[in-house]
């Protein structure tokens, strides 16, 4: 009845009404019509009887059979209906209805009701269908004393075809009256279903909009006060619903706002522990491709502790925090709390850079502890064996106060660079001012301090910076590179071996290498050879006279100057050695320095 349409609904309604209403009190006159009408053909019926009998015994005698039959049939015709006569056995005399020669052709009638009925009462009548005359006969009939026949029976038979006609012409006015009223409340229920349809087809078009997000959408109705009031509580409900919905929004884009601006990663579990929201954080985290919604934590991450957590705070622990590593390097703090209405939230929070930072301290710590170590015992052992008189007094004493100096300078130089490194780190907090230097002179100076290393070991420096070589630096920082760089170069070279110092032009800077003989330097050193007290052979490093800081602050200082630093070894073409590359910013370019990253600490 639901998927029923309002206009057949209505219909239907009326028709219901009005079936009752309308074929109940017809049905009841059409049968009350009907027996009054047979009620008066029954009387009619007797009558004619009557009118019959008293007409053949006024009549009788007659000559012989066929001329009673002739006068029957006449009688007959000007009645308008059959008259029978039917001797006491039952066999048929005359009928008005039936050739004379026929008649003795006709079945005996003793056993016809209105015959047995008029015997047993004086009077009867019956209605059946005549096999005779093929039609539905209204049957009346009486005894009739005849000469030799004292049991004889006239019957008259009055066609019901004629009770029939009227009934049926009552009938057909009767239907013909029906349709025209059911096509009356068809058109009528059409007239007011359209009229009620169109402000219901107004609320329901309204209410889609509104429901489908045009919450802009104004019901106006004005045909009847109850569809008014309908609309103004629609109306008034959009601006409700309009005005609930731009306070979610703007809490939504503000919620969205700070999750998308954390660097935090954010993840929200439903009650079956799926990952049901995620920020652009943790995306980056998860490297989810294309998405993490839906999937369980362990099938993203791969890992059974972060699983396993969250199991246990969906399960009904309020709160859990626990330390993970996500990649061997990268390293997460993990809190999770539980919502009350089922699922959990869990921000993921890198403290990868503060473990590193960690390891870098004690690291360093370390290296400076074992850096000055190593010099503070020679000194020690040369100075308590000086603290014998007799030594000092002989010439060997000479030979110990050596060690002490070499030692003495050489926890100098570590302090030297240590205070060189901070000073180039404070110069990048600073915000160091660059100004066009030439890289050629720079050099010049470097090669200077760094001659005599390289003439004690025959090591011949090869400089193709020809012309001036324009770029946005520090005097003193190019320098120090430079100096560093001649100077690692040529401690780690063998002697009678050259050292190669060129530029390379590009389009807004200049790429600067120095380029060594040495042994090179494996593949899984050159990441961390920038780092402080970083040696890749530690004791030969610590005999050549080596800080390990040289490299460290040459990092520094050219990230200062907005460049880059790196080494290949070995070059390409060539089984060993090494190339140390550093970038420029061309005179007069932008810097486009890079955010600084104390990698090594």
């Amino acid at each position: 009845m639901r998927s029923i349409h309002f206009r057949t609904r209505l219909l239907v309604a009326f028709w219901l009404v009005l079936i009752p209403a309308v074929c109940v009190p017809a049905i009841y006159i059409f049968k009350t019509l009907e027996g009054e009408i047979l009620t008066e053909t029954k009387t009619r019926a007797f009558n004619q009887l009557e009118l019959a009998h008293w007409l053949v015994r006024q009549q009788f005698p007659f000559n012989d059979p066929e001329t009673m039959d002739q006068w029957i049939s006449r009688l007959g015709d000007k009645l308008d209906y059959r008259i029978t006569l039917v001797e006491s056995g039952g066999r048929v005399l005359a009928d008005s209805a039936i050739a004379y020669p026929k008649i003795a052709e006709m079945d005996s009638h003793l056993y016809r009701e209105e015959i047995m009925g008029a015997r047993k009462e004086g009077i009867a009548q019956n209605i059946r269908y005549s096999t005779t005359l093929k039609r539905k006969m209204i049957y009346a009939a009486k005894p009739l004393a005849l000469p030799g026949d004292p049991q004889a029976i006239i019957r008259v038979a009055i066609p019901i075809s004629n009770i029939e006609s009227r009934l049926s012409f009552y009938a057909n006015r009767f239907w013909i009256s029906l349709a025209a009223i059911f096509i009356l409340t068809l058109f009528i229920s059409f007239i007011l279903a359209r009229r009620l349809e169109i402000p219901i087809n107004k609320v329901i078009q309204a209410s889609r909009e509104i429901g489908e997000g045009n919450l802009d959408r104004r019901l106006e109705i004005e045909d009847s006060p109850e569809f008014k009031q309908l609309s103004t509580c629609i109306n008034q409900m959009a601006d409700k619903i309009q005005h609930h919905i731009g306070m979610i929004d703007e809490q939504k884009q503000e919620l969205e706002a700070v999750l998308e601006g954390m660097r935090e990663g954010v993840m929200l579990l439903d009650k079956n522990g799926r990952i049901k929201s995620i920020n652009r954080a943790l995306t980056g985290i998860a490297r989810c491709v294309p998405s993490c919604i839906g999937y369980r934590p362990m099938e993203v991450f791969l890992n059974p502790e972060i699983q396993k957590a969250c199991n246990e705070v969906i399960a009904g622990k309020p709160l859990k925090s626990l330390r993970v590593a996500i990649e061997n390097d990268i390293f997460y703090e993990l809190n999770l709390v539980k919502i009350p209405d089922g699922g959990a939230v869990a921000v993921f929070h890198d403290i990868s850079e503060l473990i590193r930072l960690e390891k870098v301290r004690q690291d360093f710590v370390a290296n400076v502890s074992h850096e000055l170590r190593t010099p503070l015992t020679s000194i020690k052992g040369y100075a308590e064996t000086l603290m014998d008189p007799k030594l000092r007094a002989s010439k060997e004493a000479e030979t110990f106060i050596q060690p002490i100096l070499k030692n003495a300078n050489q926890m100098s130089n570590i302090v030297k660079d240590l205070l060189e490194l901070t000073r180039q780190q404070q110069k990048q907090q600073d915000s160091l001012r660059l100004v066009p230097v030439d890289a050629a002179e720079s050099f010049q100076s470097a090669w200077e301090t760094c001659m005599p290393m390289a003439e004690q070991k025959n090591i011949q420096v090869l400089n193709q910076l020809s012309g001036p070589v324009m770029v946005n630096a520090d005097t003193n920082s190019l320098t120090q590179v430079f100096r560093n760089l001649l100077d690692n170069a040529i401690r780690h070279s063998p002697s009678n071996t050259s050292v190669t110092v060129f530029a390379i032009d590009e389009s807004d800077h200049f790429v600067f290498a120095v380029s060594d003989e040495g042994q090179g330097i494996a593949m899984r050193h050159q990441k961390r050879v920038f780092e402080r007290f970083y040696r890749v052979d530690k004791e030969r490093s610590r005999a050549s006279g080596g800080t390990g800081l040289g490299l460290a602050i040459c990092r520094h200082a050219v990230k200062a100057m907005g460049g880059e630093i790196w080494v290949k070894s070995p070059p390409d073409g060539r089984s060993k050695g090494s190339v140390f590359f550093f970038t420029l910013n061309k005179a007069g370019q932008n810097q486009n320095r890079k955010t600084y990253d104390d990698s090594d600490g």
